[in-house]
C-alpha cells in the first residue's frame, strides 16, 4: 500500500504529506474502477469461470485474485462485490455503403452506424437492401456484412489477457464472408459464426455463412469446423476443407458438397464508353441456382459500393458514375451454398457524354451536299467526328478532331457506304487538361450522287445502342442546371421528340433504366424546337443562337 511510505526527509526530494498520499490512492482506485467491471458473487461462481466469462481466458482469473486481493482462491463469498479487468470489445467499422443501422433487440433503430464507429459485444446490426458494411477486428480479421443481413456481437474478447482471442458472431438472417487472420497452432478456434442451425469455427481461413430458414456455409480458404448450434448427443460434427460447403436444418447437419465452379466472366466488357451498358451476363452454370454478385472499387471487395442477387446468370449495376471497378459473382448450388467467386474488372468512361445524332437517319441513303449533324453538348468546347468505311473503324477516312459546331460535310467523300460517330471534348477545370469522351455508337449512311439532301426535324434526336429491351428516362429543362423541369419522359426507344413543347432551346439529360432501376444521368445535349414556318425549311443550325 501506498500509505506505508514514511516521511523520510530526503535531500532534494519533496516530503510526502498525509492528504496527498490518500489523493494518490483515491485517484489510483479510481483509475482502477475506470478500467474494470463490477460482478456480484452468486452461489457457484468461481475465478476461473469468471476470468472465461468476462474476459475470454479462464487462465486469467490470477489477476482477478490480484485485483481484488482474494486470499483463497477457492472459495468466494456469495454477496460480495469484485473488480474485473475490462478486455477490450469493440469493432471497427472499416467501410460502411447505404443503410446500415444500430438497432434494439426489438428492431428499432438505436442510430445509423459511420465510418469509423466502434461496435461493442451485444451491439446488434442491420443492413439494408443495397447496403453492406466492413467490420475490422484488432487482428486485422474482416467480416463483411451484405445486405438484408442481421447479426449480434455476441462475444468479442481481445486484448494482452486473452492471447488468443474469442470473435462471436451471432447470424441472425442473411449473409456474411469472412476473413479471419491465421492464429498460432497452438490456439483453439478464436473465430465462430453461429446460426439458429450451426455454428463455423475456425482459426484462420475465408469462408461464408448464410441464413434464412436453413444456414449454409462455404469455405475457399483453410477448414472451417461445423457442429449444431444445439447439438444433440452424439451428433457427429463436420470438417470442411477448401472447395467444400455444407447446409443446416433444425435436423441438423446434410450431406458435405463440393462447391460450385466460380463462373465464366472472361467476355464481359473492360471499358464501358456508355452508362447504359451497365448489364452484365455470363454463361449460367449446371447446378445453380442463383448468383450472389458484388461491385467495389479496392482489390479485397472490402468497400462494396453495390451487392445484390439474382435468379439468373446476369447483373445489373445502376448508378455507377465513370471510374474503375471491381466486379465479383459467385453461384450458389440447390442447397443455397455459395460456390467460388470470379472477379472481373471494368472501367465506365461515359463523360463528357456523346452528341446525339439528327441527321442523316440511320441507314438514310444522301446526296454530297449533305452534312452530318449532331446535337451540341453543354460545356463541351469542341468535338471529335470520326468516318469509316468499316463498323470497327479500322479504316478511318475522315478524322475531324477539333470541330467547333457538331457538324461535318460529306462533299470531299466519294459515293458508298459509310459508318460515322461522334465525341465531345471538355477541358477540366481544375487541371486544365482536355478531356476526350466516348465515341457514340455507330451510325451508318450511304453516299450516292442520287441522294437527297439530309435534313434534320426540329426537336427530334436519335442515338443507335447495343442493348435491347431497355427504357430510357429524358429529363428537360430550359436551363442547363436543370434548376426546373419542363418535361419528363420515359422512352421505349432510342430517339427523343420534343416538337410538341414551345419554340426554343432545351437542355435534355438522360438515364437508363433497366428493370426497377434507373441509372446516372447523362451529361445535357441541347436540343432546338423551331416556330413552325412552312415558308422556311432551315435546321436549327441556321437559326441564330440565344
Amino acid at each position: 500500500m501506498i500509505a506505508v511510505c514514511k516521511q523520510h526527509k530526503s535531500p532534494g526530494r519533496p516530503h510526502w504529506q498525509p492528504a496527498l498520499v490518500m489523493g494518490v490512492a483515491l485517484a489510483l482506485q479510481a483509475s482502477a474502477q475506470a478500467d474494470t467491471i463490477s460482478h456480484t458473487v452468486e452461489p457457484g461462481d468461481n475465478l476461473y469461470k469468471l476470468a472465461a466469462h468476462y474476459m475470454g481466458n479462464p487462465h486469467a482469473w490470477r489477476e482477478i485474485q490480484k485485483l481484488n486481493r482474494i486470499r483463497n482462491a477457492h472459495y468466494l463469498t456469495p454477496g460480495t462485490n469484485l473488480l474485473i479487468p475490462k478486455v477490450s470489445s469493440t469493432v471497427t467499422a472499416s467501410f460502411v455503403h447505404g443503410e446500415v443501422s444500430l438497432i434494439d433487440a426489438a428492431g428499432n433503430t438505436i442510430k445509423a452506424i459511420s465510418h469509423g464507429d466502434q461496435l461493442a459485444e451485444g451491439d446488434i446490426v442491420r443492413t439494408s437492401e443495397n447496403s453492406y458494411l466492413s467490420l475490422e477486428f484488432s487482428d486485422k480479421s474482416i467480416a463483411r456484412i451484405l445486405s438484408n443481413t442481421r447479426i449480434r456481437l455476441d462475444r468479442i474478447k481481445e486484448g494482452s489477457l486473452v492471447p488468443q482471442g474469442q470473435r462471436v458472431i451471432y447470424l441472425e438472417q442473411g449473409d456474411i464472408d469472412v476473413s479471419v487472420t491465421p492464429a498460432p497452432k497452438r490456439n483453439p478456434n478464436h473465430f465462430r459464426v453461429i446460426t439458429p442451425q450451426a455454428v463455423a469455427a475456425v482459426r484462420g481461413t475465408r469462408f461464408s455463412v448464410g441464413t434464412s430458414n436453413i444456414s449454409t456455409t462455404s469455405v475457399t480458404q483453410g477448414q472451417v469446423e461445423m457442429q449444431q448450434a444445439k447439438p444433440a448427443k452424439r451428433a457427429p460434427g463436420a470438417l470442411l476443407q477448401a472447395g467444400q460447403g455444407i447446409a443446416a436444418s433444425d435436423n441438423g447437419l446434410g450431406a458435405v458438397q463440393t462447391l460450385l465452379a466460380a463462373p465464366d466472366l472472361s467476355q464481359l466488357p473492360t471499358h464501358l464508353p456508355e452508362p447504359e451498358l451497365l448489364q452484365f451476363d455470363w454463361p449460367a452454370l449446371d447446378g445453380s441456382s442463383e448468383y450472389q454478385y458484388r461491385i467495389a472499387q479496392d482489390a479485397n471487395m472490402e468497400q462494396v459500393l453495390w451487392n445484390a442477387a439474382s435468379n439468373t446468370a446476369e447483373a445489373v449495376l445502376p448508378s455507377l458514375q465513370d471510374g474503375e471497378y471491381l466486379l465479383a459473382v459467385r453461384a450458389l448450388d440447390m442447397h443455397g451454398i455459395a460456390g467460388y467467386e470470379a472477379q472481373h474488372r471494368f472501367k465506365i468512361a461515359s463523360h463528357p457524354s456523346s452528341p446525339w445524332l439528327l441527321a442523316p437517319q440511320q441507314g438514310q441513303i444522301v446526296g454530297s451536299n449533305s452534312r452530318l449533324l449532331c446535337t451540341p453538348i453543354a460545356g463541351a468546347q469542341s468535338y471529335h467526328l470520326q468516318i469509316a468505311s468499316d463498323q470497327a473503324f479500322q479504316q478511318v477516312v475522315a478524322d475531324a478532331d477539333q470541330l467547333q459546331e457538331c457538324q461535318y460535310s460529306l462533299a470531299s467523300l466519294p459515293a458508298g457506304q459509310y459508318y460515322w460517330r461522334v465525341a465531345s471534348i471538355t477541358t477540366d477545370s481544375a487541371s486544365g487538361i482536355a478531356q476526350h469522351g466516348p465515341y457514340s455508337q455507330p451510325a451508318n449512311v450511304t453516299l450516292d450522287e442520287d441522294g437527297a439532301t439530309a435534313r434534320s426535324t426540329s426537336g427530334q434526336a436519335y442515338w443507335n445502342s447495343t442493348q435491347q429491351g431497355i427504357q430510357y428516362v429524358a429529363q428537360v429543362s430550359r436551363s442547363p442546371q436543370f434548376e426546373s423541369l419542363v418535361a419528363e419522359q420515359v422512352l421505349d426507344n432510342p430517339q427523343i421528340d420534343l416538337q410538341s413543347l414551345p419554340a426554343g432551346r432545351y437542355y435534355v439529360r438522360l438515364a437508363t433504366r433497366i428493370k426497377q432501376y434507373t441509372g446516372p444521368f447523362s451529361d445535357a445535349r441541347i436540343l432546338e424546337v423551331e416556330q413552325v414556318n412552312d415558308a422556311i425549311d432551315r435546321t436549327w443550325f441556321d437559326k441564330p443562337k440565344s
